[in-house]
């Protein structure tokens, strides 16, 4: 039974195992706060994109600003997009949330925790360093099929959403490379005097959040060039 204390233990036929995580403030630096501020900001963006595209649809965005309809091949395209787009965001969203909630509660610490504790217990922890490297290349991997298949599907979108598919690639890239908890990993990411495990977020953040201010920004001035028009 895993308890949410300082100390969680599993009895049983296995050696006992035992976790030192406790839910708290994980990173309560400035710079800790200013990316969790950041990851909300980002979360509020996406989901503001994720809205308007979906309005947009509704709407039959598929209409020109000068009011003209479009052939009906160019209406099913647009229509297919514009709830591509707003998948998209919803999920970039998701993702947006999840990571600020676990920046303070540092919930992956746990999941290491446990892969540590479990292969101390099942007698492999000294060939972990094979296995560490194994899930980061698999999780490199799964985030490349996993952006290219996200380009193909927006590919007649690219122009609008390929910043910020790279950002989320940059952060699942993150992601993989602190849950490995490899020790040349972690020694990596702290070196410079920006170390990666604080710019690699902001940068995939920015690389989100740019695309969908910019989606926001783009789809309300034409609303209101479809205003004055009118």
């Amino acid at each position: 039974m895993l308890a949410l204390s300082s100390r969680a233990v599993w009895e049983g036929s296995q050696p006992a195992i035992t976790l030192a995580w406790a839910p708290a403030i994980g990173d309560p630096t400035i710079l800790g706060w200013t990316i969790t501020l950041a990851y909300a900001a980002g979360t509020w963006l996406a989901l503001r994109a994720a809205a308007i595209n979906l309005h947009a649809r509704e709407a039959r965005a598929w209409r020109g600003t000068a009011g003209e309809t479009r052939a009906p091949g160019a209406r099913t395209t647009d229509a297919r997009q514009r709830e591509y787009l707003v998948r998209f965001w919803c999920f970039a969203a998701f993702v947006l949330a999840l990571l600020c909630i676990n920046k303070q509660l540092d919930v992956q610490t746990l999941f290491t925790e446990s892969a540590r504790e479990i292969a101390k217990s099942g007698g492999w922890y000294r060939e972990r360093k094979s296995l560490q490297f194994a899930l980061l290349g698999v999780a490199f991997a799964a985030a490349v099929v996993c952006a290219l298949w996200m380009l193909w599907m927006l590919r007649f979108s690219l122009r609008r959403v390929w910043v910020a598919v790279c950002g989320l690639v940059v952060l699942a890239a993150y992601i993989a490379m602190r849950g490995t908890s490899h020790h040349a990993v972690d020694a990596f990411m702290r070196l410079g005097p920006f170390p990666l495990r604080d710019s690699m977020e902001l940068v995939g953040i920015a690389m989100i959040a740019w695309p969908a201010w910019r989606t926001i920004n783009r789809v309300e001035a034409r609303r209101s060039d479809l205003s004055d028009w009118r």
